[in-house]
């Protein structure tokens, strides 16, 4: 095609596109340009720019990526099947299938992006997950457009930034991450919080402009020193300084509850080599300057992060005592560091799929198809794609990726649902952990189980992987089932003795289903047990006969628990370790020893309380049952003691003495005080009622305690 066609602006887009990639063909390049010239002709973006602008754009983006041909041209071409009247079969006979398929995935997603509602967005980034599975540059393209549409958002309305900025930071931060592309990710960063909190981030451009010289200076003083000794010791070596981006210093304030003045490493120097052994000897330099932060040392070349990262982190006390954090690579890692892995696999995608790199896209993939519920997933997307992420490691060298902050019980989880359903703790460097401890980068941990563990509600609490809430939901909706029929047979059982109805005149498994409407015995056990079925439903159907119809029956036979004193000679035994059937209310938490009555709550099952505890009056009656604590009862029930008392100085701590040796497990507490009142609210984990009276005794004693209460 010849060149004279082209605008000015055009022919520099194509030497642009061909200085950052020198691989591409010109003479498609051209093609495309003109084709894309022509179909977006008399459209404008809201800056007033030409839409074109857009496209060439993304195009650059994707070329200083080093992507192919293929993903280039979908770049150029992304949004003309939207927004022009040229068809994907156009696109697909002048430039390709694989450009086509790439056009039409980036289509469909920006087509559901544009609803809000929560469903369309999970909508979106399930087909955004989707589609990267099949071909994981259609991910690329969707980021360049996502940045350079944020670098031109200043001519949307507030409210529409505010949103497209909150999902980016959600989603399009840690895609960056997970690739690997950590400019694109800062800068994505940075954007994004201007929009979402620009209070705060202006009040962090105009710190870092007026200690722009002051921080510059000490930047020196930090590499001087060390030129000075890779010089002594004819290291060949470069030495950068760099400020570290806006977003990232904000969340270092916030984490560590701070103001920017109090932040010290704000910028980090970063070395970098020709190879992985002179890496740490880079290493034993710095640290032959300056004493290093144990705690703070990261090797991510022996261990790299699952996007293929690789650094040697060290954070060293370095000049005026300040905190200074030291990266130190090969020019290989800062190459993958600066434009992510993916311009290493971007001229081989037959065989990526078998790279552990996007093991995690196989595994969003997998997931994904197994939750429903629309804002479960929205919830799974910003855990899973969050970029503080890590690798463990089993005791045979298997890796392991989990989010930061997981658990020791989300690692079982991880290699295989039995060992998660049956974990009781971990090992860890020969430390025996709890199933509650959170693992770090790295960690090797070798899984104890026992087969009579089972899961409790609270585990839900614990994990943080979706695939772990998975399997424990799954496991506890069997359980609730199962559960549910013994008790509703335990009670069923129950009913008929306390009637006196002999084995040979009790109602007939056809008679019971059809009176009350169920498809079969278990449905009929599993209905009571969750407290669907009223309890003077069921006597008066064991006493009035089953011939009766149902209204009849309801009117001419007496209502449950007119035997009281039969029905409290048969109390259902109450305490097993594991019930999701059973439950202890939080109004009046009753605990061994004290007496205790059961009522029957749909979907629940039975709740438990305390004898006198003022809520029974606003249950029905005829749905209470007759309980009692079963003798094997050894776990601790959470208690909450409230405790008015004066304000005098050390009164919290002699309360808390009285605690230490009671044998008691502290889990909450808050203090408030007025003038000369004050108030304490408690909460531990006790194991009979005697041992909470004796506490309540005590601390009564107290000289300034006024008054102790139980809920």
């Amino acid at each position: 095609m010849d060149k004279a066609i082209f605008t000015p602006n055009e022919e520099h887009i194509i030497k642009v596109l061909l200085k950052k990639n020198e691989k591409l063909d010109e003479g498609i390049l051209r093609k495309a340009i003109a084709f894309i010239a022509d179909a977006h002709d008399g459209q404008y973006r809201k800056s007033g720019m030409p839409y074109t602008e857009h496209p060439f754009e993304v195009a650059k983006i994707l070329a200083e990526l080093q992507q192919d041909q293929a993903t280039v041209l979908a770049g150029l071409l992304h949004d003309v099947v939207e927004d022009t009247p040229h068809t994907l079969a156009e696109i697909a006979t002048e430039f390709g299938e694989d450009t086509a398929f790439m056009v039409d995935a980036v289509t469909k997603i920006t087509a559901a992006q544009e609803q809000n509602k929560a469903a369309q967005k999970a909508e979106t980034y399930r087909k955004l997950i989707i589609a990267m599975a099949k071909d994981p540059r259609v991910i690329m393209i969707k980021i360049a457009d996502r940045i350079h549409n944020m670098r031109t958002m200043r001519y949307m309305k507030p409210e529409k930034r505010r949103s497209i900025a909150q999902e980016t930071l959600d989603i399009y931060v840690p895609l960056t991450h997970r690739f690997g592309l950590y400019k694109l990710k800062t800068e994505l960063e940075d954007l994004s919080f201007k929009y979402v909190n620009p209070d705060e981030y202006q009040k962090i451009v105009d710190a870092l402009i007026e200690n722009k010289e002051k921080r510059e200076k000490y930047v020196q003083s930090v590499i001087g020193p060390l030129q000075i000794k890779m010089a002594l010791e004819d290291f060949d070596c470069t030495i950068q300084g760099r400020t570290k981006n806006i977003y990232s210093i904000y969340n270092k304030m916030i984490s560590r509850d701070c103001q920017f003045e109090d932040i010290f490493d704000i910028f980090a120097i970063r070395i970098i080599v020709e190879t992985i052994p002179e890496c740490y000897l880079a290493l034993g330099y710095v640290h032959n300057l300056w004493t290093p932060m144990q705690s703070r040392f990261k090797d991510y070349i022996a261990t790299p992060k699952p996007n293929l990262y690789q650094s040697i982190h060290t954070t060293v006390i370095g000049p005026e005592n300040k905190m200074v954090e030291v990266q130190i690579r090969t020019k290989d890692m800062d190459l993958t560091a600066e434009k992510g892995f993916a311009a290493h696999w971007a001229y081989k995608m037959e065989t990526q799929h078998e790279g552990e790199e996007l093991a995690w896209l196989n595994h969003m993939v997998k997931l994904q198809s197994e939750i429903s519920d629309s804002k479960e997933y929205l919830d799974f997307l910003k855990v899973d794609l969050k970029p503080e992420g890590m690798t463990v490691f089993t005791p045979k060298g298997a890796s392991i990726e989990l989010p930061e902050g997981s658990t020791v019980l989300d690692f079982a989880f991880a290699i295989h649902t039995e060992l998660g359903l049956h974990c009781i703790g971990a090992r860890i460097n020969e430390e025996v952990v709890s199933l509650d401890h959170v693992v770090t980068h790295g960690a090797t941990i070798q899984v104890l189980k026992s087969p009579s563990q089972e899961p409790s509600p609270e585990w839900l609490d614990i994990v943080k992987t979706v695939k772990a809430k998975q399997e424990l939901r799954r496991w506890m909706k069997t359980s609730i089932i199962q559960q549910s029929r013994s008790l509703g047979k335990e009670i069923w059982t129950r009913e008929l003795r306390l009637a006196k109805v002999e084995k040979d005149k009790r109602p007939g498994e056809e008679e019971i289903r059809r009176y009350f409407g169920t498809l079969s015995m278990d449905d009929f056990y599993e209905r009571i047990g969750q407290g669907e079925l009223p309890l003077q439903d069921i006597h008066r159907f064991i006493t009035g006969g089953s011939s009766l119809p149902k209204e009849m029956a309801l009117r001419f036979f007496p209502t449950f628990g007119s035997d009281k004193k039969a029905a409290e000679e048969m109390p259902l035994q109450i305490g097993q370790e594991t019930s999701l059937v059973i439950h202890f209310a939080d109004c009046c938490a009753p605990l061994p020893g004290d007496e205790i009555v059961g009522v029957l709550r749909p979907q629940i099952g039975i709740e438990v309380h305390n004898k006198n505890c003022s809520c029974l009056k606003n249950l029905p009656v005829e749905q209470q049952i007759a309980v009692a604590w079963s003798a094997d009862v050894t776990k601790p029930f959470m208690t909450h003691l409230t405790i008015d008392t004066d304000n005098r100085k050390n009164i919290t701590l002699d309360i808390l003495q009285q605690l230490k040796g009671s044998d008691v497990s502290l889990d909450r507490m808050s203090v408030a005080s007025k003038q000369s009142t004050g108030r304490i609210r408690m909460e531990f984990k006790a194991f009979r009622k005697e041992q909470v009276d004796s506490i309540i005794t005590k601390i009564k004693q107290i000289s300034g305690v006024r008054e102790v209460s139980k809920a």
